[in-house]
């Protein structure tokens, strides 16, 4: 009479059935449809604001080119776009989105800059600085 070793069974059940389940398993995961019991399932991803993570230079010279080159954190970099809101007429924002401008002597003064940063989807923040126009000479 033949006695059956447990453990031996087992062992040779475990051989095969682990690579079996890992293989199929994985098969599973990566052409499974995103359904599990007739229920779908949406990925929500978190989208973050775009914002402006840099200052203003807080002085543009008369006769001099005033630039400002703002860093902007957001969750598509390739579309945002940069406007003024508020501020001076000899201030602009270039096809870059760099803020150039070139201030004359009757521009001295004090001027609310507002930028707004908007991506495409429509999330925005605006964002308040201060220039002053000042005649070096």
């Amino acid at each position: 009479m033949h006695s059956i070793n447990t453990k031996k069974v087992i062992g040779f059940s475990l051989l095969f059935l682990i690579p079996f389940l890992t293989i199929f398993s994985t098969m599973y995961l990566l052409l499974k449809d995103d359904e599990i019991k007739g229920v779908q399932v949406e990925r929500v991803m978190s989208v973050q604001d775009p914002y402006i993570t840099n200052l203003m230079p807080k002085v543009a010279n008369v006769n001099e080119e005033y630039v400002f080159v703002p860093k902007i954190v957001a969750s598509d970099f390739s579309n945002v776009n940069i406007t003024i809101q508020e501020g001076p007429e000899w201030l602009w924002v270039d096809g870059e989105g760099v803020l150039r401008g070139y201030p004359f002597i009757e521009d001295i003064g004090t001027y609310k800059v507002v930028l707004k940063v908007e991506d495409e989807i429509g999330s925005s923040t605006t964002t308040e600085y201060v220039i002053v126009v000042d005649d070096e000479e």
